[in-house]
Formats: C-alpha cells, sequence, structure tokens
C-alpha cells in the first residue's frame, strides 16, 4: 500500500547561485531566500507556495541532490518506513535534517539508481502569502485545495524497470499511462501519487550511464503567464530546449528550457488531474499533440 501522497520537494546543485538567483526570479518568477541546507552548504530557497520553499538550490555539482517525497501524518510515515525495511531497504531517520528542512520527522534512504530520497510529514507552512516577482500563481493544488505537490519530475537510468518497480511496488505510485514510440524505440513510463497526472515519469537511458534528472516541471495557472515566461527567455537568450507544444497524456501546454545548472525545466498550464475510481491506463504513440520542436530552439 502506498502512503506518499506529494512531490513535497527537490535539493539541485549548482556551480552559479547568482545565475539560479536571477533565471528564478526573474524567469520563473520564484520567491528567493538564501541561507544554508544540510552540511552547511550555501542554498538558495525557492518558494512557489505558503511552503517554505519547494526547491533547494545547492552550491555544488549540477545535479540532482534529493528529492522529498511527502506522506500525510505519522501514522504514514511509520507504515511507510516499515515498508520499506521488510523490503530490505536501508532508512535512516534524521531529526537534525527533520530541523532544518522544517518537517517534523524525516528518514533518509535510497532508490535503486542512488537518487537520495527523503520521507517526511508536518511540513512547516508560512502565513506570510506568497508574492510571485512576476505576477504567476503555481499550480500546487487542486480545485479542492489538497496538496498536489511540487509538480514532476523525469529520472533517467540505466536500471528502468528496476526502478520502475521499487517505485510501484515497494512505494506504492500507481501508472498513469505509457508513451510508446516504437519508431524510436521509447517507452516511457508515467506515475502518480495524487491526482496530479503524474509527480515522477521515468525515462530511457543508455547502458552504464548516469543515473540524471531530465527535468522537473513547474505549472502556472493561465496561459498568458507562460507566454510571458516564454518571452523572457528569448529576451534572455536561454537555452530553449523545446518550443511551445500541448503534450497528449497530461495534456500540459509547456515549453522546455535549460536551467543554470544544465537540469531541463518545463513551464505550463492545463495539466490534466486523475480520478483513480473513472481513470483508465492507456499506451500513447506519441509525446505531443503538437508542438515541442525541438528542431529551431537555441
Amino acid at each position: 500500500m502506498g502512503h506518499i501522497n506529494a512531490l513535497g520537494y527537490i535539493g539541485i546543485g549548482a556551480s552559479d547561485l547568482d545565475a539560479w538567483s536571477d533565471y528564478a526570479t526573474d524567469v520563473l518568477g520564484l520567491q528567493v531566500t538564501r541561507g544554508r541546507d544540510d552540511h552547511d552548504v550555501e542554498t538558495l530557497f525557492l518558494r512557489m507556495d505558503d511552503r517554505h520553499h519547494r526547491i533547494a538550490v545547492r552550491a555544488g555539482d549540477d545535479e540532482l541532490t534529493y528529492v522529498g517525497w511527502e506522506v500525510p501524518d505519522e501514522l504514514a510515515f511509520d507504515a511507510q518506513v516499515a515498508d520499506l525495511e521488510r523490503q530490505g531497504v536501508a532508512v535512516k531517520e534524521d531529526a537534525d535534517l527533520a530541523s532544518l528542512r522544517g518537517v517534523q520527522r524525516l528518514a533518509r534512504f535510497a532508490d535503486p539508481a542512488g537518487f537520495q530520497l527523503e520521507l517526511y510529514f508536518g511540513a512547516g507552512v508560512l502565513s506570510s502569502p506568497f508574492v510571485s516577482p512576476k505576477g504567476v500563481r503555481f499550480v500546487t493544488t487542486d480545485p479542492a485545495g489538497n496538496d498536489l505537490g511540487l509538480g514532476h519530475i523525469v529520472l533517467q537510468a540505466p536500471n528502468t524497470d528496476e526502478m520502475i518497480d521499487f517505485y510501484l511496488n515497494v512505494l506504492g505510485f500507481k501508472v498513469s499511462d505509457y508513451i510508446v514510440m516504437k519508431q524510436y524505440g521509447i517507452s516511457l513510463t508515467f506515475t502518480h501519487v495524487n491526482p496530479r497526472h503524474h509527480s515522477l515519469a521515468f525515462g530511457p537511458a543508455e547502458a552504464g550511464s548516469k543515473p540524471v534528472l531530465n527535468h522537473f516541471m513547474l505549472e502556472i495557472d493561465t496561459l498568458d503567464g507562460v507566454g510571458r515566461a516564454l518571452d523572457r527567455v528569448r529576451e534572455k537568450k536561454i537555452s530553449l530546449t523545446a518550443a511551445l507544444g500541448r503534450h497528449t497524456n497530461d495534456g500540459m501546454l509547456s515549453f522546455y528550457m535549460e536551467s543554470p545548472s544544465g537540469i531541463g525545466v518545463e513551464y505550463g498550464t492545463e495539466g490534466k488531474l486523475i480520478d483513480d475510481e473513472t481513470w483508465t491506463v492507456t499506451a500513447w504513440d506519441a509525446a505531443q499533440l503538437w508542438g515541442h520542436d525541438r528542431s529551431h530552439t537555441h
């Protein structure tokens, strides 16, 4: 049984924090504060809603450093830890790190690709309102106010089958659907933990390659906000890796760009929500209904 209900936060490394600070505020529309992360590392905390932050950008190598998966309460936390231990996964609770993250309890473990995961509950909520420097509203809750989390991440690792098995059968994620592009020999698996179409997807990777975060997605509430962000990307000559388009499976209208860490960022709107009572898993033959052209990007 799965207990995780949201992608709560991520930590990524960055060799240029100043570039990230400018990018986060002037392009993405996030609030930025500077502080220290675990091991006393200088860090930018990027805020997008009533949480202190959803993204921590740490001084260091340009890569994913950790992923925070949220459970609703202490009972779910204890149950998920017990499930992991029964499966032979090494789990370590860390009270000091919980205090640093601003959560009630936190445990660390690794997935089969070696990505560092953090399980937690009781995240702190700020009373001061989030005010985007670019006037956008990020979609982190559904219309009823239930938490949808940060957005989604796409992981690439050579042991994809082992990764999918772990997230489905150990952590209890559910398959949303697949994209199978036979002409390219590519198969993608999309999974969810709440009504957001997917919080985690798995992309292909060559044997022997290093596991990486392909991209993370930020969803906002209006198409105009996406268009204005695209204008800012072009004005600042940020590398655009896929032009505006709409995805087949989740319906997201989005574009892709390269962050200062080289990690991809998808910025979009109008993503689908899933009702598990009525949802049917399907396999699409293409990733987009239109657009997402990669031939004229810069």
